[in-house]
């Protein structure tokens, strides 16, 4: 086997063959959806205080989730109707609009429909990007940009809470939205040249949109999302299954469909790309407790100062940055290596914090943290590549959008879940230590069997 097809080509073949323009485009709309996602933990609760409207706050959060969840679903459809750089500046008009909205809101109607049309668009353009990276540029590169997104992605996760801070502050929450908006104009303006060649559609698939199914996909990521900020265990609990039951059901309708949002058998666990999206998902939801719950935890736990806690879980996505960028250049017979070794430090970061979680020390979780984003950043951008690569060609862009698709979704069923584990051992910010400590124990344990189920499914994409 020669050197050409072992190794990664290096990071300036990026800027050599002209490909960095695009990239850039591409990754700034990541940006704009990860920063704004977490950008609203700081920003919201003085919102709040400011227009009212605490009884519906959870829906600032559910139909953030449920738009980029129907947009990002259909980004690939949008991409071979209308061409990447059209549906780049729709996704980014829905997006600024919705930034406009939300900056203006004088009370939590407004609010809750901006977040809503932020989500859209926000959604919409992160799985444009990874359409992109995948139909924009050759093969060889895929791994490079892929690891350029998650770089972004992690920094934007990170960086979202210090912009939100730095508007409140200051006294002026709205401007963090008004920023953003300026932001998605500016995606907007650039797309046309940038993108330029771009513009084209594929022919062939002139198909209406799948209005019916993606209402029932948005209604099952509604139920989920709900199920995950409901006080009555057994009320989440019935909107938790309810949400699942109508997830397979639009599951089983797209497969069977001539017009498929996302590619036949997609979930297929004999299949490549249906082994590498089941890891993504059992570990991502297996892992989502951390995220959710970490820093309330820690805070009852071990009294950590909320910027304290921030930093910790802000620590997986720098170790998933950073690895990320890593291994991006790694020979290319070590990627079933890195695979499985990712699989296995999330799992060996997750039994860890069953134990560390409830009775500490605070390095320890840190430490964890770190290892967890560390196993997601060397193995999330070759599985992301196994899956797009071993779907036809015809549906390469649908297999692109499913990933930060079913990416959401996991993250929506696996805060459900956390929420109502919670919940039934009522956990609420004025717990005992006692209490959380149980919560702590729980919400890691319960996820085992998903861990191993993204054990098994990171062994099997790692053969192929």
């Amino acid at each position: 086997m020669n050197e050409a097809k072992t190794q990664q080509v290096p990071w300036s073949r990026l800027i050599q063959e002209g490909h960095l323009s695009r990239i850039l485009v591409l990754c700034f709309g990541v940006w704009l959806y990860a920063a704004d996602s977490t950008l609203v933990a700081t920003v919201m609760p003085v919102a709040v205080e400011d227009i009212g409207g605490l009884p519906y706050l959870s829906w600032t959060y559910s139909l953030y989730q449920l738009g980029s969840v129907v947009t990002g679903a259909i980004a690939g459809l949008m991409v071979i109707r209308i061409g990447i750089a059209r549906a780049q500046i729709l996704a980014g008009i829905i997006y600024v609009l919705g930034c406009a909205i939300s900056g203006y809101a004088p009370d939590m109607p407004n609010m809750i429909v901006g977040r809503l049309l932020q989500g859209m668009g926000g959604g919409g353009l992160v799985s444009i990007a990874f359409v992109g990276a995948s139909t924009m540029f050759p093969k060889k590169l895929w791994v490079r940009i892929i690891a350029a997104i998650s770089g972004v992605w992690g920094v934007s996760s990170m960086c979202g809470p210090l912009i939100g801070g730095y508007f409140v502050s200051g006294g002026n929450w709205r401007g963090a939205f008004w920023a953003f908006a300026v932001q998605g104009l500016v995606a907007v303006l650039v797309a046309p040249p940038l993108l330029r060649r771009q513009f084209q559609t594929q022919n062939g698939l002139n198909q209406r949109m799948p209005l019916a199914r993606l209402g029932l996909l948005g209604v099952s990521v509604l139920a989920i999302c709900q199920a995950g900020v409901m006080r009555y265990t057994t009320f989440a609990s019935i909107l938790c299954v309810g949400g699942i039951l109508l997830l397979l059901i639009f599951l089983k309708l797209d497969g069977d469909s001539n017009n498929r949002i996302f590619p036949q058998g997609i979930l297929n666990p004999k299949t490549v790309s249906g082994s590498g999206l089941l890891m993504i998902s059992s570990l991502f939801m297996a892992t989502i407790s951390l995220t959710v719950y970490g820093p309330l935890l820690m805070y009852i736990i071990f009294g950590a100062a909320p910027l304290i806690a921030g930093y910790i879980i802000a620590l997986e996505s720098l170790g998933w940055t950073t690895m990320a960028i890593i291994t991006s250049g790694v020979n290319l017979r070590v990627e079933p290596r890195l695979i499985r070794m990712g699989s296995v430090l999330v799992s060996i970061s997750m039994v860890g914090l069953i134990y560390a979680m409830p009775s500490g020390p605070l390095w320890l979780i840190a430490l964890l943290s770190t290892i967890m984003g560390t196993g997601f950043g060397m193995s999330w951008s070759f599985v992301s590549k196994r899956i797009i690569s071993n779907v036809s060609e015809e549906e390469r862009s649908q297999a692109s959008a499913s990933i930060p698709t079913f990416m959401r979704v996991s993250m929506a069923l696996g805060s459900a879940l956390s929420g109502i584990i919670a919940n039934f051992s009522g956990f609420s910010e004025d717990s005992s230590v006692e209490v959380a400590q149980n919560v702590a124990f729980w919400c890691f344990t319960a996820f085992v069997p998903l861990m191993l189920a993204g054990l098994f499914f990171a062994w099997r994409v790692s053969r192929w």
